[in-house]
């Protein structure tokens, strides 16, 4: 889904995620009882929970990357110290 259409945008995303991990579990057993395979709901919800629990980790870490060295030798007023050593 993609993050700019999704309503759930305004909430945590620790909620975020256990709102999308609940609702793949609801499509996981609303799919199992459609096709009459009850066998297939434990299997489908631990694959869904590790693809979801995946994703969330990726953007997390994603998210902590923004940041880049430049960042870490910032002044008091915004500007990059040390701006010499790195060609600029």
């Amino acid at each position: 889904m993609d993050e700019d259409s999704n309503p759930l945008i305004h909430l945590p995303k620790m909620i975020r995620f256990q709102l999308m991990l609940y609702l793949s579990i609801m499509w996981c057993f609303i799919f199992s009882v459609w096709t009459g395979w009850m066998v297939l709901f434990g299997p489908s919800i631990i694959i869904h929970a590790l693809i979801l629990i995946g994703i969330f980790f990726t953007s997390s870490i994603f998210e902590h990357r923004k940041k880049t060295h430049r960042d870490l030798y910032k002044d008091i007023d915004g500007c990059v110290r040390y701006d010499d050593l790195w060609g600029g």
